[in-house]
């Protein structure tokens, strides 16, 4: 695979190299030597040998430029963070910066796993980091564990349903885990924004579709899928930039007072966050608040849970959220299903597996 910046996808300007993973959070974690699992490499001998290295070396390259530009998010996700782990409130504002941070790391990840692996099923990564900072609709559920946990974790990077969809991961951060998701149109009807009645995909690997008016109401669930796990769960849609749209007919739909009253800033295309706590549904404060941090503690065999919820919601995006494939040329659209039908299986068997051990 060609090594090209993280941020940008071009061949790396003044080359330095990123931490997927930032140095302030492995730091934050623990000693930034330690060593970590990485998930499998293929011996000489054709063995898979479990891939151990120190978080610290876990780094890829990248441009100057756009590492200088991207430090900024990394510092006000720093502050964040840190804030979380101490229990104090937090603004929508710094939840959107939050979101920006998880889609900043689930794609370095993605990234990161197509490298180390050397990309086996020859993934032609269309989009790198940049492209997908606040482009889609994205959720948040936050977990707390109890007890003195410290450690950094993450899940659901490493399966080949996220190798093609990098749209679900986990991550756990001491005493807080995080499951994040963010795909194209992921909540928009159910929000009451306008959304596609189908998406299709290009040749190339792009998306298009076309966009109906939206119901100018919240349906609940906002997700058809219950989360199985007690915690607090964040939604924003995010639509891309309308504001500078030419296509008028694509404004107009969006142009209503129900999306801008639902927005933090309609011409960058930026959502409200709505929060979930056990059944109830509501705009986030606009004034700093605790309500992001869950009620529930968990013990640590909350873990194994998290494990079947990733590989779950890995299956259900990859199921249901995926593009039609009818636009295809035969050979591509042969390929493409082959590589779908790969990552349902993976995380069907995977499933299947957790659960029985889950009862034994």
């Amino acid at each position: 695979m060609e090594k090209v910046c993280v941020f940008c996808g071009e061949k790396p300007q003044s080359k330095t190299l990123e931490h997927v993973l930032p140095q302030w959070l492995i730091e934050l974690t623990g000693d930034p030597k330690r060593p970590a699992d990485f998930g499998y490499s293929r011996s000489a001998k054709g063995q898979h040998v479990r891939r151990r290295f120190s978080f610290d070396a876990f780094k890829f390259p990248s441009c100057k430029e756009c590492n200088e530009r991207f430090a900024i998010l990394e510092a006000a996700a720093k502050a964040i963070v840190e804030k979380m782990m101490l229990e104090v409130s937090l603004s929508e504002s710094e939840l959107t910066i939050l979101l920006d941070w998880f889609d900043k790391v689930r794609i370095g990840l993605w990234l990161g796993y197509l490298y180390l692996d050397k990309n086996p099923l020859a993934i032609k990564p269309n989009f790198h980091v940049q492209q997908r900072i606040r482009r889609h609709d994205r959720m948040l559920a936050i977990f707390k564990i109890g007890g003195d946990v410290k450690g950094l974790s993450f899940l659901g990077c490493d399966t080949p349903a996220f190798a093609q969809t990098p749209s679900c991961f986990s991550l756990g951060i001491n005493s807080l885990w995080f499951l994040n998701m963010s795909c194209p149109y992921l909540l928009a009807r159910r929000m009451g924004f306008p959304f596609p009645m189908k998406t299709y995909m290009w040749e190339d690997g792009s998306l298009y579709c076309s966009l109906a008016e939206g119901r100018n109401r919240i349906m609940r669930p906002i997700l058809r899928k219950a989360i199985s796990i007690k915690g607090t769960e964040l939604y924003q849609p995010i639509f891309v930039n309308v504001g500078y749209v030419d296509n008028e007919t694509v404004k107009k739909l969006y142009d209503t007072k129900y999306v801008r009253d639902n927005c933090i800033s309609w011409k960058t295309g930026v959502g409200r966050i709505y929060i979930k706590r056990d059944s109830e549904l509501t705009a986030y404060n606009t004034s700093p608040s605790m309500e992001w941090l869950p009620e529930k503690t968990h013990d640590v065999e909350v873990l194994f849970e998290m494990q079947l919820l990733t590989l779950e919601w890995q299956l259900y995006i990859i199921k249901n959220l995926t593009p039609s494939v009818k636009s295809l040329s035969t050979a591509k659209k042969r390929y493409t299903v082959q590589l779908f039908d790969l990552g349902k299986y993976y995380n069907r068997e995977m499933v299947e597996l957790l659960n029985k051990a889950k009862r034994s």
